[in-house]
């Protein structure tokens, strides 16, 4: 396509765009037969996806019908699946070229071939318009639960989540990780969802799993200077990440997500921290994190999922890929917005299914572009930018500084 596309003025691309637009294609879901358990390895991989083997699932870029997300990640659901087996066996084998082929490679790369006929005929078999969703796998009663070594632990699989009443709770937990804009909106304030800052449902290691977490509580925190419980840590989590309003102790939604976390935490001893807690401390970088470099960093590694303006993508009315800066991403009070936090987690986890491809000089330079963006107001905010800096932001921050001539963190005026 090089060869062809490098002939092509830009009135020749829009022109052809307009006209493929226009055409409307015939949506001929497959009727092959598949076998029961090839079915169920295709919706995991789609919905869940393997991370065992490094793929995230398919609708966590494609959106959660597979129709694509605007402008550069393409629709699944529709498309012949001789054509989405070919191309999943092209990535699997490929080396270098682009951001979206190298992150194909990274997530095909651990497939088997039953895999990728599992999830290519899945995928043919779909419905026009169908949304995916996860469903709650059946009880493997084989499943046994044993204590781990904290420096090679892994979660327990979703198939080990018991029936009965504590079954339904995990579960429900679960749901308000993964999709907490739907299952929890009382307490959220912006477009996030818990499962964005910790990846694959508070599962993977340097993510800030939920499974270190939960064995870390109580502890002394700095940012309060006071012993938390694991409650008033998620009740954090809600002010400040998710810009909104501390669930209760009682409520129902605390109740899941700790009972989550609890299971999660399954074989793990407490009171210590494993290997993979939280996010991990990069050295101090060659050079200074530096603004310029991390735009560049972010328009060939980050904007085709988070957009030129930061503001995430959309499909279909679901936020995709969350917004990391501006009035619906976290605030200021987050632990995020500070630029070493953010270069520990870029490192490890972006971009989205291929972490640890970006340098770690790379990972300071796009965490410091990132976060010395707007975006909404410290709720500490003690009515005085420098007082507040003074107070809360004193280091690893660029809250009350000057950037390209805005001092970040100043109230809004009122007419914007």
């Amino acid at each position: 396509m090089q060869p062809i596309a490098r002939t092509l003025s830009n009135k020749d691309i829009t022109a052809l765009g307009d006209y493929f637009s226009r055409i409307k294609i015939p949506f001929k879901p497959s009727t092959r037969p598949m076998p029961v358990a090839e079915i169920a390895r295709g919706h995991q991989l789609a919905t869940v996806g393997d991370w065992r083997e490094g793929a995230p699932a398919c609708i966590s870029c494609h959106g959660p019908e597979l129709e694509g997300v605007a402008p550069e990640i393409p629709a699944l659901a529709g498309q012949s699946p001789d054509y989405l087996l070919t191309r999943l066996q092209t990535f699997k084998t490929a080396s270098g070229g682009s951001l979206s082929v190298m992150v194909m490679s990274h997530a095909s790369n651990g497939l088997s071939d039953a895999d990728i006929q599992a999830i290519t005929g899945y995928i043919a078999h779909l419905k026009p318009g169908e949304r995916l969703q996860r469903t709650r796998p059946p009880q493997d009663a084989s499943y046994r639960f044993t204590t781990q070594s904290p420096d090679h632990f892994v979660p327990p699989p979703e198939s080990a989540i018991p029936g009965g009443p504590d079954g339904d709770m995990i579960w429900r937990g679960l749901q308000i990780f993964d999709d907490t804009q739907h299952t929890a909106s009382r307490y959220v304030g912006n477009s996030l969802n818990c499962s964005n800052c910790h990846i694959n449902q508070g599962r993977r290691a340097n993510s800030a799993p939920m499974w270190a977490a939960y064995v870390a509580y109580p502890k002394y925190r700095s940012k309060n200077h006071k012993v938390n419980t694991i409650e008033e840590r998620i009740q954090g989590c809600f002010r400040f990440s998710m810009n909104g309003s501390p669930p209760p102790v009682d409520s129902s939604e605390m109740k899941a997500l700790v009972t989550y976390f609890h299971w999660l935490a399954t074989g793990l001893p407490v009171g210590i921290t494993p290997k993979g807690a939280g996010y991990p401390k990069l050295p101090a970088p060659a050079q200074p994190a530096n603004i310029q470099r991390g735009a560049s960093v972010y328009a060939s590694d980050c904007a085709m999922c988070h957009a030129d303006d930061g503001n995430g993508r959309v499909s279909n009315g679901t936020q995709v890929f969350p917004p990391l800066w501006g009035p619906h991403s976290f605030n200021w009070g987050a632990g995020m917005q500070g630029i070493s936090t953010a270069a520990g987690f870029i490192r490890a986890n972006m971009p989205f299914g291929a972490g640890a491809t970006l340098t770690e000089q790379q990972a300071w330079d796009v965490a410091a572009y990132v976060v010395s963006h707007e975006r909404p107001q410290d709720p500490r905010f003690t009515g005085s930018v420098e007082a507040t800096r003074k107070k809360f932001h004193a280091h690893n921050s660029y809250y009350g500084q000057v950037i390209n001539g805005h001092l970040l963190g100043a109230p809004s005026k009122p007419h914007e």
